[in-house]
């Protein structure tokens, strides 16, 4: 595969550095990147490259160093020898077991990815960029790396994944990440464009943006700013076999807010001006995203560069508002996106009103001016527990009768006793479920919350190249008749507890009571027990969560 005018050339199929993976599809130029189709290969040279760039303990290879998260890449030249070395004896061994035992091998393999990230079992699929251009006065490379740098420090469901970085000697820096099977925003709504069916339905704007609201505050709170939000850095997983549609991918970081012509129209005047990205910029870029996705109509759609720069930056305000061209649409929903796209930065919406307001727009499903005459909120939840009975998700149902009870007040007059009959008859049917559903609820506030928490903080210092534990966070043991006593348990040792607590609560209760949420909390727990184990082996030495008691 050659890219004319790219600067890359690559024939494919294409073997990264030390066979670590194998490009064998080419997806397109996104940013200052070609972004390839990739399989993993040599993992056990693939968790020595990790290892040697400071991200993995070389003591797994039975490498005696001394290991600490954020001291940087492995500059001793021997010790990096001797990871290389080791690596090409685990391929050499994996390759000889599996010549004569394929399932030992598998599990050996599902190993090394636990390793690398333990979502690799569930999707292994890989997508590899490439810097476009090297050399010269290109930028590429150092954007990528910034990317691959951002990106280390973000944890999130609606943020691709990344894995690791390999420095190619042909390719330059690239940057392994998850495959999301789908397709970019920018694609979706001018594809609609193009068949004349009009921009997206409200309630999937709604949905989009709710998801991008909760991975930009994700980014933010690590210390990371996006600079180039726009529905090309925006992808929609499109699974069949998934149980959630619709999931957002955010990709794109690092850029620094020096998007080319494609993101030029999303771009706030401070970024134009020079300033760089801000928590600010990133809001107004969500909002311009959000006015495109519910319009079918880029804000500004000048003949050259040069005219839309200087349509954003003179005039106060937009020439158009949601409204004009997407008349339907709840006074609400366009004040958050006109809102968030506001020129002046004093004026503009923080990005914690845009989620709140958003989560409040969700819980109405009040998008549109349609919505208003099927009644009060109360009576669409009432809707809704119908159709989760008839789902059989009990636990939704349960939710949304609760919920309902708080806007039954709010009913017209004309509608009371309609609605409170449907209530009471709704309130019947969902009780024979209420118990478990309040079992599981306790389950999730008493374990899988907290330890939501707890691995946040510790994805948060991970990001951050920060020691894990804190002094505070170990356990303490002391000596009593010869016998190791535990005094107070680690925080590790207590997220273990949590999970494990809740794994053994779950199984007391009923599933068919509940509904789906039940297997997806037992999921939940069980992912959270293999991500501490994972985190803790791989950046924790062993029997450093503890300390010995003072006398």
């Amino acid at each position: 595969m050659s890219k004319p005018g790219s600067g890359l050339k690559v024939q494919l199929p294409c073997t990264l550095l030390r066979e670590v993976a194998v490009l064998d599809g080419y997806l397109g130029a996104a940013g200052p990147a070609h972004v390839f189709l990739a399989k993993l290969k040599n993992l056990p040279a693939l968790i020595g490259e990790m290892m040697i760039a400071g991200e993995s303990d070389p003591n797994f290879f039975q490498i005696d160093y001394k290991f600490t998260i954020g001291k940087g890449p492995v500059e001793d030249e021997a010790v990096v020898k001797a990871i290389r070395d080791r690596a090409d004896v685990l391929w050499k061994e994996f390759r000889a077991q599996a010549a004569v035992d394929a399932d030992a091998a598998l599990k050996l393999r599902d190993h090394y990815l636990r390793m690398i990230d333990a979502r690799l079992l569930q999707n292994p699929g890989l997508t590899v960029k490439a810097p476009a251009h090297q050399g010269g006065t290109s930028k590429d490379s150092d954007r990528l790396i910034s990317e691959d740098v951002s990106l280390r420090k973000l944890n999130h469901r609606n943020i691709v994944r990344r894995y690791a970085r390999v420095d190619d000697p042909t390719l330059g820096p690239c940057v392994l990440l998850e495959h999301v099977q789908g397709k970019t925003l920018d694609r979706i709504w001018r594809r609609r464009q193009e068949n004349r069916v009009g921009p997206l339905p409200l309630a999937a704007v709604a949905h989009i943006a709710y998801q991008l609201g909760h991975a930009l505050s994700h980014a933010h709170q690590q210390g990371v700013f996006h600079g180039e939000l726009h529905p090309a850095n925006i992808l929609i997983e499109e699974v069949p076999a998934a149980k959630a549609k619709g999931v957002v991918k955010l990709t794109g970081f690092g850029g620094g807010g020096a998007g080319g012509a494609s993101a030029l129209p999303y771009s706030p005047p401070e970024l134009i001006r020079g300033d760089k990205p801000s928590a600010a910029s990133d809001v107004y870029q969500l909002g311009s995203t959000l006015y495109v996705l519910a319009t079918g109509r880029l804000p500004y759609e000048a003949g050259s560069p040069d005219e839309i720069r200087d349509q954003i930056l003179l005039g106060a305000t937009h020439p158009t508002r949601v409204h004009h061209l997407r008349g339907e649409i709840a006074p609400r929903f366009e004040a958050l996106i006109e809102g968030a796209r506001e020129k002046d930065e004093a004026k503009r919406w923080p990005l914690q009103k845009v989620v709140e307001e958003m989560t409040q727009l969700y819980t109405s499903k009040g998008f549109s001016l349609d919505d208003a005459p099927r009644g009060s909120i109360a009576e669409e939840l009432l809707v809704r527990v119908q159709t989760d009975l008839a789902l059989k998700d009990y636990y939704r149902a349960v939710e949304a009768l609760d919920l309902s009870k708080d806007f039954l007040d709010g009913v017209p007059k004309e509608k009371v006793d309609e609605i409170r009959r449907k209530y009471e008859t709704l309130k019947l049917a969902v009780e024979p479920y209420r118990e478990a559903v309040e079992q599981l609820k306790t389950v999730q506030r008493k374990h899988i919350a907290p330890v939501d928490h707890l691995m946040e903080e510790l994805y948060s210092r991970y990001g951050a190249n920060e020691p894990l534990l804190t002094d505070e966070d170990k356990g303490i043991t002391k000596m009593e008749n010869g016998d190791t006593v535990i005094i107070k348990r680690s925080l590790i040792d207590g997220i273990i507890q949590h999970t494990s607590a809740a794994i053994q609560a779950l199984a007391g209760i009923n599933a068919e009571l509940v509904g789906d949420m039940h297997h997806r909390m037992v999921d939940r727990a069980s992912s959270q027990e293999e991500a501490c184990h994972d985190l803790a082996k791989r950046h924790i030495p062993f029997g450093e969560d503890y300390r010995q008691a003072e006398d």
